[in-house]
C-alpha cells in the first residue's frame, strides 16, 4: 500500500516547523509500486500511487512548507515524554524522539532538541531511555463489565480438558452451600473434543448445586439437571425462537447445552442485594477492569453497556477513577425509547459517551449457530439461527438510520453479513447517505461478493484477530475449504476500500492487544504456533497495519479520529511506552511484550515498574 510506505518514509513534525526527506518519499513510492507489481494489484492503482506520491513529494519540496521556529517564548507543557521512539500512526509525520502535553492535548511532537523549550518548572518529565511509544489501543468491541466479573468469577478460558474444567467447578462447589448457584464462563469444548458436553458432566461434581456455565463464544450455556429443573426446562418445552434446547434423540431430553436465546431460558436465582449493593459492586468490578485494561495499554474501549453502566461510569469519572474512555453501544431494540428521550450516537464527551446500536442477526462459528447460505459441513441440513428476518432486520436498521444512530450488527455467517448489508444498503436508499459510519461487528465469514459492497456503503468493518487464530482450528471442519478461504478476509477487505476497526470482544478474548497483533502478522494459533506459514496467509497484515487500525481505525470506527488514534498536535495525549521496540522484535517477542507506562489524557495511570495504577492526582 501507499501510505503505510509514505508512513515510514517522512521525517517528523513539531509545531511550528516540518522537516521532509521528499527523496525518501520517493524512494519509497517507487519501492511500493514495485511491490504493488509484484501482488498483482491492479495497473490503474500503480499509477493512481505513483502520481500521488509524486505530487507529495514534490508539494513536500515546496519552500513553503519550512517555516522558522517560533521566536516567541512557547507556553510550558504539562507533559514532555522525550528521549523516545514514538510511531505516531500518521502518515504525514510518522516518526518523533519527544512529545509536549498541555492539560488532555498533544502540543508539539518533534526532535529532543525541538521539545526542549516547552519544559518548564512545573513540567512532568518522562525519559523513556529510547522505548517504543504507542498511541493508547482502542478496543472496538468489548463487553468490558462482563469482562471484569471474569476476574473475580470463575474464568476457564484457555482450559484444554474437560476434567480440568470439571475439577475446578468441584472446587467452586466445595466451596459453596447446597443449593447455591455455580456460574462460570470461557469454557470451549473444542480444546479438548467435537462433542458438546452434557448435563451429566456436570452432575458429577456438582449433584446438589445448580451449575451455570457460559460457552466462550457468549452464545451458549453448558448446565447440569438442576438447573434445568429450577428453570422448568423439560422434555416438552419448546425451542424459542431464534434459539436451541439441544436434546438426545432417543429421549427427547435435554442435554444441557441451550444455543442463544434458548440460553436466556436459565434462571439463575442470584443472591439479592440492595440497589446501592449492586451499584458499589458494578464499580467494583469496573475500576478492577480499568487496572487490567490499563497494564495492558488499553486506552479507549467500546463496549456493551446500559444507561445505568453509562452513569455509573460517569460517576468514576467524577471521582476520579476513570483510566480509560468509555463508548458505550446500547440494543437496537431501544432506538424508539432513546429517540423519546432525545439520546442520539455521540452523546457525552470524549471520556463517557453513547457510540451505536447494537443489533444481532446471528451467533457463532464454533456454536454452529452462525447464520449460513448453505448448511454447516459438520451438521448437515443445519443453517444456524437467524434471530431476525431480513425484513425484521431491514426495517429496525432504517428507523435507527432516520433518527440520528449508528448502527452495528453483529453478523458472523456469510448469510448473517449480507443480511447485514442488505439492511445498510436498504435504509442508505430510505433515507439517503447519512455517514452513521454503520458497522459489521466481527465480519467473520465473508462472501467472496460481500467483501466489495463494504466500501461503497461506508460501512465499517469491526474485527478481532485473535477469533481467526482461534477459530481456525474448526473453521474448515465446520464450513469447509472453499467457504473458509474468505475467512477473516483483513487483506482482501483493505483492498476494497473497507476501513477495520481491531478488537478483542473481551471475556470472548484477552484484552491484550499483542495477542492480536500477532495474530493478524502471522494468522498462527497463538498456542499450537500453527500453521506455520499461517493460515490462509494472503490475509496476512503488516506491523503498522496492525497497530493503525487498533488505534485510528478503531477510532475512525467511533467518529472520533479527528481528535484520537494518532499521536499529533491536536490530537488527545492518550498513548503508551513499551518495554520494546515492536518493528524490530522477533514475532515471538511481540506475545512476551510489556506496557511500562500507560497515559490517557496526559495522566500516566499505569507505571510498571511502581505498580501503580490510577491517575497522578488521585
Amino acid at each position: 500500500m501507499l501510505v503505510p510506505m509514505i508512513r515510514h518514509s517522512v521525517s517528523y513534525h513539531r509545531i511550528g516547523e516540518r522537516q521532509f526527506r521528499p527523496w525518501v518519499v520517493l524512494r519509497g513510492v517507487l519501492a511500493e509500486v514495485s511491490q504493488a507489481r509484484q501482488a498483482h494489484v491492479a495497473s490503474r492503482r500503480i499509477v493512481a500511487a505513483l502520481f500521488l506520491g509524486l505530487l507529495l513529494a514534490l508539494s513536500l519540496a515546496m519552500p513553503g512548507w519550512a517555516q522558522s521556529r517560533p521566536a516567541s517564548p512557547v507556553t510550558p507543557a504539562s507533559l514532555v515524554v522525550t528521549n523516545a521512539k514514538i510511531m505516531t500512526m500518521d502518515s504525514r509525520y510518522p516518526r518523533a524522539e519527544a512529545i509536549a502535553v498541555s492539560g488532555e492535548w498533544v502540543i508539539a511532537i518533534g526532535t529532543v532538541a525541538d521539545i526542549e523549550p516547552y519544559i518548564g518548572p512545573q513540567t512532568k518529565v518522562l525519559d523513556v531511555g529510547g522505548r517504543l511509544v504507542l498511541p493508547g489501543f482502542n478496543d472496538s468491541h468489548t463487553h468490558f463489565l462482563s469482562g471484569s466479573r471474569t476476574l473475580r468469577e470463575l474464568y476457564l478460558y484457555g482450559v484444554n480438558r474437560l476434567e480440568e474444567v470439571l475439577r475446578l467447578v468441584g472446587e467452586r462447589v466445595a466451596k459453596a452451600k447446597p443449593g447455591e448457584w455455580i456460574t462460570g464462563s470461557g469454557y470451549d469444548h473444542t480444546l479438548w473434543g467435537t462433542k458438546w458436553p452434557t448435563k451429566e458432566d456436570l452432575d458429577r461434581v456438582a449433584p446438589n448445586n445448580p451449575v451455570v456455565l457460559r460457552r466462550v463464544s457468549g452464545h451458549s450455556v453448558w448446565v447440569n439437571s438442576l438447573a434445568l429443573k429450577l428453570s422448568g426446562i423439560t422434555n416438552d418445552t419448546p425451542d424459542p425462537a431464534g434459539g436451541e434446547i439441544q436434546k438426545y434423540p432417543k429421549t427427547g431430553e435435554p442435554t444441557g447445552i441451550l444455543l442463544e436465546t434458548a440460553a436466556g431460558l436459565i434462571k439463575v436465582d442470584r443472591p439479592r442485594l440492595s440497589p446501592e449493593e449492586t451499584r458499589q459492586l458494578m464499580k467494583d468490578d469496573l475500576s478492577a477492569g480499568f487496572r487490567h485494561a490499563a497494564k495492558l495499554g488499553v486506552t479507549s474501549v467500546q463496549t456493551s453497556s446500559s444507561l445505568e453502566e453509562l452513569a455509573v461510569v460517569r460517576e468514576l469519572k467524577a471521582e476520579g477513577k476513570l483510566t480509560l474512555r468509555w463508548n458505550g453501544w446500547l440494543p437496537l431494540r431501544a432506538a424508539s425509547e432513546l429517540v423519546a428521550q432525545g439520546i442520539r450516537s455521540g452523546h457525552g464527551d470524549y471520556w463517557v459517551r453513547f457510540g451505536f446500536l447494537k443489533g444481532y442477526i446471528d451467533g457463532t462459528v464454533g456454536d454452529r449457530t452462525a447464520a449460513m447460505f448453505e448448511p454447516f459441513a459438520d451438521r448437515p441440513g443445519f443453517t444456524g439461527l437467524p434471530r431476525l428476518t431480513q425484513e425484521e432486520l431491514s426495517e429496525a436498521v432504517a428507523f435507527a438510520d432516520r433518527n440520528g444512530f449508528q448502527v452495528g450488527i453483529h453478523a458472523i455467517g456469510d448469510r448473517g453479513i449480507h443480511m447485514a448489508l442488505n439492511a445498510f444498503e436498504r435504509a442508505a436508499i430510505i433515507n439517503g447517505a447519512t455517514n452513521q459510519r454503520h458497522r459489521v461487528e466481527h465480519a467473520q465469514l465473508v462472501a467472496k461478493y460481500d467483501i466489495r459492497r463494504f466500501g461503497p456503503l461506508g460501512v465499517v468493518a469491526s474485527m478481532q484477530q485473535v477469533h481467526c487464530t482461534t477459530d481456525l482450528r474448526y473453521v474448515e471442519a465446520r464450513v469447509g475449504y472453499e467457504r473458509a478461504k474468505t475467512a477473516y478476509p483483513w487483506r482482501s477487505l483493505l483492498a476494497a476500500g473497507v476501513v477495520l476497526a481491531f478488537g478483542t470482544d473481551w471475556p470472548v478474548e484477552p484484552l491484550d492487544p499483542m495477542r492480536g497483533i500477532f495474530s493478524s502478522l502471522t494468522r498462527m494459533n497463538i498456542e499450537t504456533r500453527e500453521p506455520k506459514t499461517g493460515w490462509f496467509p494472503e490475509q496476512k497484515l503488516t506491523l503498522w497495519e496492525s497497530i493503525y487500525y487498533y488505534t485510528w481505525g478503531s477510532a475512525y470506527g467511533e467518529h472520533l479520529e479527528s481528535v484520537k488514534g494518532v499521536l499529533v498536535p491536536g490530537r488527545l495525549a492518550d498513548m503508551i511506552v513499551l518495554d520494546r521496540d515492536l518493528f524490530t522484535s522477533a514475532l515471538e517477542e511481540i506475545l512476551q511484550a510489556k506496557v511500562d507506562y500507560t497515559i490517557v489524557g496526559g495522566q500516566v495511570v499505569w507505571d510498571r515498574a511502581a505498580n501503580r495504577w490510577g491517575p497522578e492526582n488521585q
